[in-house]
């Protein structure tokens, strides 16, 4: 069997995709990119794994771990199909881990509303737990029926920055609850990851904006998990 990988026809626009590689006669597009996202795909299931024993378990308990195992799936395919075989497939094969990734965020987000609910007026809670599932209804529509990733992304940004971190924001100032301020600091990275993506930003053809984004997003997913930690398990 040959060891040396050779890399292949580099697209035209080169700095924004890692070269594809032939790997013993596979062809695998993007590697590094796919590589990361499954660095996400470890640290979420880690996390889902570990979450799955707290002596207290509810609603959050369910809402969180859910998250980490659709999120660790999400960006399993984002990886593996949405990158580095989309070519033996086609556009629509992408839908799988667009809309797995929206309902794991969509987790995030009611993991925070629930979280708040004791702070907030009954009415007002019951609000934003319809207005949950009333935006992700939209956005999984709208990505489908456009076919667009920005729409993906915008269900994102709008989950984790304006929901989760709002809540979490919210229930600090009032609380000051450890969990809520672990999940703040996931925030910000992902923000940050959002930030490299979103400007293109990137260290080089092997590593570039996707990649940054996913090792940040990467870092976000483990603060989360230490923010959940406090959530399921009562403390502050």
């Amino acid at each position: 069997m040959n060891l040396n990988h050779q890399i292949m026809n580099p697209p035209i626009n080169s700095f924004f995709k890692n070269p594809s590689l032939d790997l013993w006669g596979l062809r695998v597009d993007e590697p590094i990119t796919m590589l990361t996202d499954v660095l996400v795909t470890v640290i979420c299931w880690y996390a889902f794994y570990k979450l799955g024993k707290p002596e207290k378990k509810g609603t959050i308990h369910w809402l969180v771990r859910g998250y980490f195992l659709t999120m660790g799936m999400a960006t399993l395919l984002g990886g593996l199909i949405g990158h580095s075989f989309n070519y033996a497939l086609n556009i629509y094969w992408k839908i799988p881990g667009w809309y797995v990734s929206m309902f794991s965020v969509a987790f995030l987000e009611r993991a925070a509303i629930f979280h708040a609910f004791p702070l907030i007026r009954p009415r007002l809670a019951k609000f934003f737990a319809v207005l949950n599932m009333v935006e992700l209804a939209f956005f999984l529509v709208a990505s489908v029926a456009t076919m667009n990733f920005n729409f993906v992304m915008g269900h994102a940004a709008y989950g984790i920055l304006i929901v989760t971190g709002g809540f979490h924001g919210y229930t600090y100032l009032k609380t000051k609850h450890e969990g809520s301020r672990l999940f703040l600091i996931g925030v910000l990275w992902a923000t940050i990851g959002a930030a490299f993506f979103v400007n293109i930003w990137a260290i080089s053809i092997w590593f570039n904006h996707m990649d940054m984004a996913h090792v940040l997003m990467g870092v976000a997913c483990w603060y989360f998990y230490l923010g959940s930690q406090r959530l399921v398990d009562g403390s502050r």
